[in-house]
């Protein structure tokens, strides 16, 4: 993929970090709208940043954050064209080239809840041109699993 092509799908300017995982995980959302029924197993490299804020919500370091194929299918089922139907804005398959924006450049970070097995969930946002991006992280040992992402509007609620 040419710079120029990766630079117009996740709208990065050319001075702003690029993540080599960015055109993989494009690929693998473009897959998952096309009707594809793969196994995708995708980590994202993280950043000191990250493993600093999530010593407070893990009992070990923090190791890795993945994204599987059944992540990928909630969010493509769940926040993109029913999102429109809200009047939220849609995910699309180029919004999860941010995800690793938004995992080592987050804005916020922020405990949410924990689920019935025990497990924390983690909020993590960073606001993207006129809309925020809001990535749910999942908590295991040592590993954070994509759970969802949403964007919304600057200034909306979600």
């Amino acid at each position: 993929m040419l710079k120029e092509e990766l630079e117009s799908i996740t709208d990065r300017q050319p001075d702003m970090v690029a993540y080599p995982e960015e055109a993989l995980l494009i690929g693998a959302a473009e897959s998952v709208w096309n009707g594809s029924d793969a196994q995708i197993d995708i980590g994202i490299d993280v950043g000191g940043r990250l493993v600093a804020a999530m010593s407070d919500h893990l009992s070990d370091t923090l190791e890795s954050v993945f994204i599987i194929d059944s992540d990928i299918r909630h969010i493509k089922r769940k926040h993109s064209t029913s999102e429109e139907e809200r009047g939220q804005v849609a995910i699309e398959p180029s919004d999860f080239g941010r995800m690793p924006a938004v995992l080592n450049e987050f804005g916020t970070c922020e405990y949410t809840e924990t689920d019935k097995l025990g497990n924390k969930k983690l909020l993590l946002t960073k606001s993207m041109g006129d809309t925020m991006c809001l990535v749910t992280v999942q908590r295991g040992k040592r590993k954070l699993e994509i759970k969802t992402m949403r964007k919304k509007r600057l200034g909306a609620s979600c």
